[in-house]
């Protein structure tokens, strides 16, 4: 069994008939392990996501397991070092996850997939709504078994109402509206649902519309809206983002069909909506949202809206009402059954990745933490920062020179100095490298060193006033006096590039001592001086 990693869209979308052949055919696959939502879900993740794909044969051959992954990177702002998580690809957009998987191979593919985890850089591994039977899940964890890794079941049990969200109720739908009144729902609640929607089919005062082209964005702004009314004292802080990933969601899945959304409306108030994701595949409704006008109670939207929606789904074929995580009281009024999930929390004893190293996809992630420590003055954690980017990748030329520039503002200037050599050697065409490397040099008293530096900078860039001024500075300490005054000279008296005036005078300071040096007798004139003092030594 071989494992080959996805990490672009191409290959990604390259994989769309493989991937709908395995999903239809894997009993235990639901519609977030589809093609359609994860192919949505990744775009907002580009170079975090990786789907792992188990093959047996050659490469070409079709893949008989997929497990999609997304990767997160974290600071331990005790110890300054980052390291690794791993999610499964839709966790915090979807309810379930899972591995795609043809029935036949799940015995060889899934220990497959679980060694090739081991052999990735990360400290903890998120095993989150994993959605699969024991038999699955156990081949899964016993081979995810290591002396270097803990691992724990997660309790996803809300305090503040005690609603389990490991707890899945969905309802086994029946063939028919009538059947499903009788077997599944109590005789008081299929008494209400009867009547309200005799009330709704023959009402011209309330009805019920579904989201299309026209009204998709105004129906998502008014469910979300309502939702949000209800939820904002206990999602605080988390709102916006929840608001706008749905929206997200929302506006994904009616793209690709796969969104239904009824809105109960009386006259022209809306008074209740429901949000649904749709498996044409394998027949069944996603109950994923809901918003109702808290301050509507003439009648129950809520019982109306779901008690509607399953007589559609029966009457267009689904196999499953699905009411997704949480064991809220009002969904066991429907004729559920339970499903349990489980999420479990895999992570490195050291809490540094797995190998030492960084997954070499979060370099980008990590040199943004560590220039922010940079620029905050936090030497250590920015330093840390850089050489674990360095360890993945020595020749990572903007980390280079970030180190460089931070060796040299802690005054260790050899170090520095080595750090600059080891970026021209990568960057040589780089006229801040090469500046660097020759402040650094000038630093450690290797004048020599450094002339040869700024000449290099000059060959990028000729009339640059900074190297200019510093190869003058260097050919002065070299006493190489006459070049060293030539171009001096030019910084003092300009040249078509305008020149700091703070570095100017600093050229007219370097030129007055050059000429101390070479004439003992000259001193500065001062202008209030009528005539010059002088000179004991010039005689007469």
């Amino acid at each position: 069994m071989h494992i080959d990693v996805i990490t672009t869209r191409e290959a990604l979308d390259g994989l769309k008939q493989n991937w709908d052949d395995l999903y239809e055919k894997d009993p235990e696959a639901q519609f977030f392990l589809s093609w359609t939502f994860i192919s949505s879900y990744v775009r907002r993740y580009e170079g975090a996501w990786s789907v792992l794909a188990a093959r047996q044969g050659p490469q070409g051959a079709p893949y008989v397991a997929l497990l999609p992954l997304r990767l997160r990177t974290r600071l331990n702002k005790k110890t300054g070092f980052c390291h690794n998580e791993i999610n499964m690809a839709g966790n915090y957009a979807a309810d379930y996850a899972g591995i795609v998987c043809a029935p036949a191979f799940a015995s060889r593919a899934i220990p497959a997939l679980a060694g090739h985890l081991l052999k990735m850089n990360w400290a903890k591994l998120h095993l989150e709504n994993l959605r699969m039977s024991e038999k699955r899940r156990r081949l899964l964890l016993t081979n995810l078994a290591d002396a270097r890794l803990t691992s724990q079941r997660v309790s996803r049990v809300n305090k503040t109402d005690n609603v389990d969200n490991c707890i899945c109720p969905a309802i086994d739908l029946p063939d028919d509206w009538d059947t499903y009144l009788e077997q599944k729902t109590s005789s008081n609640t299929r008494q209400k649902i009867r009547r309200f929607l005799r009330k709704l089919d023959r009402s011209e005062e309330f009805r019920i519309t579904h989201a299309d082209t026209s009204t998709i964005d105004r129906d998502i702004g008014i469910i979300l809206e309502m939702w949000r009314i209800k939820w904002a004292p206990r999602k605080g802080n988390l709102l916006p983002g929840l608001m706008r990933s749905n929206r997200i969601l929302f506006k994904d899945a009616f793209e690709s069909g796969t969104l239904f959304l009824p809105i109960l409306w009386q006259g022209d108030k809306p008074l209740g909506g429901l949000a649904f994701l749709v498996d044409p595949v394998k027949k069944a409704m996603l109950f994923h949202l809901a918003g109702r006008d808290e301050t509507a109670n003439d009648v129950p939207s809520g019982l109306i809206l779901h008690g509607y929606c399953i007589r559609r789904a029966i009457e267009l074929g689904f196999r499953s009402y699905d009411f997704l995580r949480g064991n809220e009281p009002y969904k066991y009024s429907y004729g559920v059954d339970e499903t349990a999930i489980h999420c479990v929390l895999v992570k490195t004893r050291t809490g540094r990745n797995l190998g030492d190293r960084l997954d070499a996809r979060s370099i980008g992630s990590v040199l943004e933490q560590a220039t922010k420590s940079h620029e905050a003055g936090n030497f250590t954690n920015a330093e840390i920062g850089y050489r674990q980017i360095l360890e993945v990748d020595p020749r990572h030329a903007r980390t280079l020179y970030g180190l460089g520039q931070l060796l040299g503002a802690r005054g260790d200037h050899w170090s520095a100095a080595d750090t600059f050599q080891s970026l021209v050697a990568i960057a040589p065409r780089s006229v801040k490298a090469w500046s660097r490397l020759a402040i650094e040099f000038q630093a450690l008293g290797r004048h020599a060193d450094a002339a040869e530096a700024f000449r290099k900078v000059l060959e990028l860039d000729p009339e640059l006033p900074g190297a200019q001024y510093g190869l003058g500075r260097s050919l002065a300490q070299l006493r190489q006096t006459d070049e060293a005054a030539k171009v001096l000279s030019v910084v003092r008296d300009g040249s078509d590039r305008p020149i700091d005036p703070v570095l100017r005078a600093k050229a007219r300071i370097q030129l007055q001592r050059l000429k101390q040096d070479a004439n003992p007798c000259y001193l500065k004139l001062d202008p209030a001086i009528a005539s010059p003092p002088i000179c004991e030594h010039a005689g007469g």
